[in-house]
């Protein structure tokens, strides 16, 4: 056994090997020039490694006893989003059209075209509606799928893999795309990688911050009302 048993019960075995692991993989893209790659995408299979392969002797929830203090920051974390959106007040007011318009057409164009890439792949019913909220954060994700159908838990790992590849690949896409306008880049990324997404904007703007901070809010707001609208015309349609 890798850890001692009396490290094993404790709360900072939890957090302890969380921070470890995010240390190892922030020093490994530093030294690497993985700059594509944010540490936290490498360190959630490391750790889900080290709990596989050390299993019966960690479990996921001497794991979680304490790395759920770490989960519990993501809501103070969320709230200081508001530093910069009140910082960025005046943009969001000139803006407030474009922003609140884009979320809808983006939060319409992802619930349609997941339904139809997930009709074509051949998903069941209930796979296809647990995959309809991936664009918008957890909890929220959760309870609009546990609404129209689908399942909670495969949604969660769904919205996690979201933010995941939009933190490594928005950037670069959209640059790749020619987006240059900050509000745009915000409001792209906000939309459809939610929280996760959103972190990789706090090294290249404050305005795609504030944006993308909107953007995760109204977005999840969109998918709770757009998504039992939409399901039942995609259904007759698709």
């Amino acid at each position: 056994m890798l850890f001692p048993e009396a490290l094993l019960n404790s709360p900072m075995f939890g957090i302890g090997l969380t921070i470890i692991v995010y240390v190892f993989c922030e020093l490994l893209v530093n030294r690497l020039e993985l700059n594509i790659i944010p540490p936290f995408v490498l360190a959630c299979p490391i750790i889900m490694g080290i709990i596989y392969f050390q299993a019966p002797h960690i479990t996921y929830e001497q794991y979680a006893s304490g790395a759920s203090f770490i989960n519990f920051l993501l809501g103070p974390a969320t709230v200081a989003l508001a530093l910069p959106l009140y910082r960025n007040r005046k943009t969001l007011k000139a803006n407030f059209f474009i922003i609140v318009s884009g979320v809808l057409v983006a939060t319409t164009v992802g619930i349609t075209a997941i339904f139809i890439c997930g009709t074509l792949f051949g998903a069941s019913q209930q796979v296809l509606l647990s995959l309809v909220p991936k664009s918008v954060t957890t909890p929220i994700a959760m309870d609009i799928s546990n609404v129209i159908g689908g399942i909670p838990s495969l949604t969660a790992a769904c919205v996690i893999f979201t933010g995941m590849f939009g933190s490594t690949f928005n950037h670069k896409l959209l640059e790749l795309l020619g987006f240059k306008n900050d509000i745009a880049i915000g409001l792209a990324i906000g939309a459809s990688s939610h929280g996760l997404g959103t972190s990789a904007c706090v090294n290249k703007s404050a305005v795609q911050l504030a944006i993308g901070g909107v953007a995760i809010g109204l977005t999840g707001i969109a998918t709770s009302i757009l998504a039992p609208l939409l399901l039942p015309l995609l259904t007759k349609l698709f």
